[in-house]
């Protein structure tokens, strides 16, 4: 709980002084906690996420990934879903580990239940652009691409 307080802190202060240069340091103490995104791809797929970035750099995920599918898609047993209004939906959980060099935020999932979304060692660099007690703010190393996260309460 004090950790979570000093973040939010941080965070408020992070925001208030948009002209300083931010350091890792910093960036890491703003950014534990928990964020949730959503993200609506151009073919109907969904996925929510729940990221929580721990002390130590660990980090967990968990969340949904809703596939547009006709009534009679089969899907093998074994794999935890179900279908709700016409969408197929897996649940996912993966956990790995996570720091930040340079204003970037790096991630690699070491373990996952939905291998197909997030593969056992995929790893990531987000530039980071803002952090606010509210919102995380950053921009796809690779494809350039900019995500907002929001902090759960």
């Amino acid at each position: 709980m004090r950790m979570m307080i000093r973040a939010i802190a941080l965070s408020m202060l992070l925001a208030a002084l948009p002209g300083c240069e931010t350091s890792d340091k910093d960036y890491q103490l703003a950014l534990l906690g928990t964020w949730v995104s959503r993200e609506v791809a151009q073919d109907d797929v969904i996925v929510e996420t729940q990221t929580t970035l721990l002390p130590g750099g660990r980090v967990n995920w968990s969340g949904e990934l809703r596939l547009p599918v006709p009534p009679t898609f089969y899907v093998p047993r074994g794999v935890s879903h179900e279908v709700k209004n016409g969408r197929l939906v897996f649940y996912f959980s993966a956990s790995g580990s996570w720091f930040v060099r340079d204003g970037y935020m790096h991630t690699m999932v070491e373990s996952s239940t939905l291998p197909s979304l997030m593969p056992e060692g995929f790893s990531t660099a987000w530039q980071l652009k803002e952090v606010s007690p509210k919102e995380l703010v950053y921009v796809s190393a690779a494809k350039g691409r900019t995500r907002v996260e929001y902090r759960r309460d």
